[in-house]
C-alpha cells in the first residue's frame, strides 16, 4: 500500500492511531524525528518550514492526527510538484 493510501484510511480512524504507527507513516513520508521536552517527538522535515511536534500518549489525540496528516499531505503536494 503507498503512503496516499495509507493517509486515506488514517483519515476514517483518527481515533485510534498507535503511536508507533504514525512515527512509521511520517518516517516513510521522509519526516526525521528527535525527542522535544518532556515524552513529545517533533519532526522536521527539509521542504517544511516548521517542526511537527506530536505527544505519544496510546492511542494519539485526534488533534495530533489531523496535524500529522496535514504535514504529510505539504510534503506529497511538494513532491509531485
Amino acid at each position: 500500500m503507498n503512503l496516499k493510501q495509507e493517509l486515506a484510511q488514517l483519515k476514517k480512524r483518527r481515533r485510534s492511531v498507535p503511536p508507533g504507527d504514525m512515527h512509521a507513516l511520517l518516517s516513510e513520508a521522509g519526516f526525521d524525528r528527535r525527542y522535544g521536552r518532556g515524552d513529545h517527538w517533533v519532526y522536521t522535515h527539509p521542504s517544511r518550514q516548521f517542526p511537527l511536534t506530536i505527544d505519544p500518549r496510546n492511542p494519539l489525540l485526534p488533534a495530533y492526527v489531523s496535524k500529522a496528516i496535514r504535514a504529510m499531505e505539504e510534503v506529497l503536494d511538494d513532491e509531485d510538484r
